[in-house]
């Protein structure tokens, strides 16, 4: 009854919220608006006139309050996972890894991830290249002499390019194996949203779900920014006398809702964190790279001090293990998470395996 009446007061409030302010911009957020278009060339060249980003700009303001109607209304509803179970084993290495690696490894964007467990190899995204046959992973993959069919399952963790090479996997060699046969059809494949019409067997789950024994996936968390919106899922793995760690892919959820829903559903300790959480510092990473920040305007430079308080939310969780990728932070970012993780630290590199033991 209480969770019923919950619902309702959030759906009230939701719908208050948005008639009154989706149909109009304040005067300080469109002279602000204005500015930036002013200031900014490649913004202005994205939004196209002024008319144009004042439409985007209310549908970015719409979507904030939806996704934190949501965010509030998923937080309460959800309950810990009472069986967790655990892995002894987890290893994982990155295929792709946003043109870092050693150099026989033949280079891609984006990321995708390996990982053993006790139970299972899963692939964790697939990273984006051009060529034709096949993925850029599965080079990397014959390099390392890993089989193909060693993958059970692929998690994809949120619909950007990037992240799935535009789904080209499923129709190129990416999964033919060495009879020939695509075995795409014996995996388990889990995506984040349930209408993409892939043409193949797929499990979406907007709650978490559980992928093998010691492993579930965060469930859904929804993501605005200005220029679009998306719906991303994290990997969390529960290590035996280690706790849980957490395998991101581009972070557009932001590190304080990963962090908190991990909490939410698990009372296990985090024990780590690895992958992509989206820090590009304004001046030191491509610009168009700060307009896909949660959260933050296009015109509201992210800085150093930022990406500090963004450390100091991961610190207050005592984490043993720290790993981000370079795919969608800047230089500076790495640096102050080396810097601030010392001990802590490990580089995601493509080809180069990091183990918990």
């Amino acid at each position: 009854m209480k969770t019923i009446l919950f619902l309702l007061l959030t759906l009230v409030a939701f719908v208050s919220c948005t008639t009154k302010t989706s149909n109009s911009l304040t005067n300080q957020e469109e002279l602000a608006l204005r500015q930036a278009i002013k200031n900014d060339t490649l913004f202005a060249s994205w939004v196209k006139d002024t008319s144009n980003a004042i439409k985007l700009y209310k549908q970015y303001k719409i979507n904030v309050m939806k996704s934190d109607s949501t965010w509030e209304s998923d937080q309460h509803r959800l309950y810990k996972i009472e069986d967790f179970g655990f892995t002894n084993k987890f290893e994982l290495i990155p295929l792709v890894e946003h043109l870092y690696g050693n150099p026989e490894f033949k280079k891609g964007y984006g990321v995708s991830y390996l990982i053993r467990t006790d139970h299972s190899t899963i692939l964790f995204d697939t990273g984006i290249d051009d060529d034709s046959l096949k993925c850029v992973l599965r080079y990397n993959l014959d390099i390392l002499g890993i089989d193909i069919s060693e993958i059970n399952a692929i998690v994809i963790s949120h619909n950007h390019g990037d992240h799935t090479n535009m789904w080209k996997w499923i129709n190129d060699k990416t999964f033919v194996n060495l009879e020939n046969e695509n075995i795409l059809s014996k995996m388990k494949i889990y995506v984040p949203e349930d209408n993409l019409d892939l043409k193949i067997a797929t499990n979406f789950s907007y709650d978490p779900i559980k992928i093998s024994e010691g492993v579930y996936t965060t469930g859904i968390i929804k993501a605005p920014m200005f220029f679009t919106f998306t719906q991303e899922q994290s990997i969390i793995f529960n290590v035996k006398d280690k706790g849980i760690i957490i395998v991101t892919g581009c972070g557009h959820q932001t590190v304080e809702k990963i962090l908190q829903r991990c909490e939410r559903i698990s009372n296990i300790p985090i024990y780590g964190i690895l992958g992509g959480l989206h820090f590009p510092i304004e001046g030191d990473s491509e610009k168009y790279m700060g307009y896909y920040i949660t959260g933050k305007l296009p015109w509201i430079p992210f800085t150093l001090n930022d990406v500090n308080k963004k450390i100091e939310l991961i610190k207050k969780r005592n984490i043993k293990l720290v790993g981000l990728s370079i795919h969608d932070s800047s230089g500076k970012t790495i640096e102050a998470f080396k810097k601030a993780f010392s001990n802590e630290y490990k580089e995601l590199r493509t080809g180069a395996w990091i183990v918990v033991d």
